[in-house]
């Protein structure tokens, strides 16, 4: 039992700094006593640790599907710039590359013009040259126009024949609206030497041909003469090519007046745009001739006996 406490007498003042006393609490069954808030404190640091691990969790999650997203709406940005860049480049080229060039089959009666007779020594490499009756001409003869002579009916008639090759690169279907010769150059018909190799047989003409004599000269059907040309070939046909497609046209052409040199011109409807493709001989224009009504001088090739000289006169078609 505690003493009894001392009674303080009446107006006597409680002693400064006097605490109350207390009791320590007992210690915890097992172990030492309990700091003041240990317990809430470390409750405190676990809901902590726990709140920032799920957030972390969760903006994991969330950046994740936020960059997923992005990353296919930047994919498909991507493929679709990368389309149109393809389609601007392929805009910027031709719709379609083309190699022409003279084209005469081994059937056909052939002739070689020139502006000047042969020189001597010209006359000599074409005596001596055995291949001549196949239609080559050494590498010195210069300036020369070559083609197709019709001989069978009057008047007679030289023609230049055009093979085009061509292969679509546009992006879409390239429709081809008008075929036309465009005259760069007229002059007397050349009348220095005319060289002629005829034919067993007759060549068939072309379907498609120009008359360098029109000052429009549209592509035109031949007529069942094989003679005149008729209505324009694009108002009865139809053509069109698509990405990668090859297509082939032969074409050919004739003045009965004139020495000519012209391109080929290729009206195009691109998907509602219009544009016009030159097409020449590798950057040259093609060359054609009328016959001349007198000659510096002639030739003609016989297959058994090579060229044969004839002199000046008129043209001289020998087989």
């Amino acid at each position: 039992m505690p003493p009894p406490r001392a009674k303080r007498k009446k107006g006597q003042r409680k002693p400064p700094n006097q605490q109350r006393e207390t009791q320590p609490s007992p210690p915890p069954p097992g172990g030492e006593p309990n700091q003041p808030g240990e317990g809430s404190s470390r409750r405190n640091l676990l809901l902590a640790a726990g709140g920032a691990a799920v957030s972390a969790v969760i903006g994991a999650v969330v950046a994740e599907v936020a960059n997923r997203a992005t990353s296919s709406q930047q994919a498909v940005r991507d493929d679709r710039a990368v389309e149109e860049a393809k389609r601007t480049s392929a805009r910027q080229k031709a719709p379609f590359s083309a190699n022409a060039y003279y084209y005469n089959r081994s059937d056909d009666p052939v002739f070689w013009a020139l502006p000047t007779s042969l020189t001597g020594d010209q006359q000599r490499q074409l005596m001596t040259r055995q291949s001549s009756y196949r239609g080559e001409l050494p590498d010195s003869f210069e300036d020369v126009v070559h083609g197709v002579a019709e001989i069978v009916s009057e008047p007679h008639r030289l023609f230049t024949r055009i093979r085009i090759s061509m292969v679509g690169k546009w992006t879409g279907p390239v429709f081809v609206r008008q075929i036309r010769a465009k005259v760069l150059r007229r002059s007397p018909p050349l009348s220095g030497a005319f060289l002629f190799r005829g034919s067993q047989g007759e060549g068939k003409p072309l379907e498609i041909g120009f008359n360098l004599d029109e000052p429009d000269s549209v592509a035109r059907l031949l007529e069942s003469d094989g003679q005149a040309l008729g209505a324009a070939y694009m108002d009865r046909h139809s053509l069109n090519l698509s990405p990668n497609e090859p297509l082939t046209i032969d074409v050919q052409a004739y003045t009965d007046r004139w020495y000519c040199e012209w391109v080929i011109e290729l009206d195009l409807d691109l998907d509602g745009e219009r544009r016009t493709q030159v097409v020449d001989d590798h950057g040259r224009p093609f060359r054609s001739t009328g016959l001349a009504r007198h000659y510096q001088d002639r030739y003609y090739v016989h297959i058994n006996n090579g060229w044969t000289p004839e002199g000046a006169g008129p043209p001289s078609f020998k087989v």
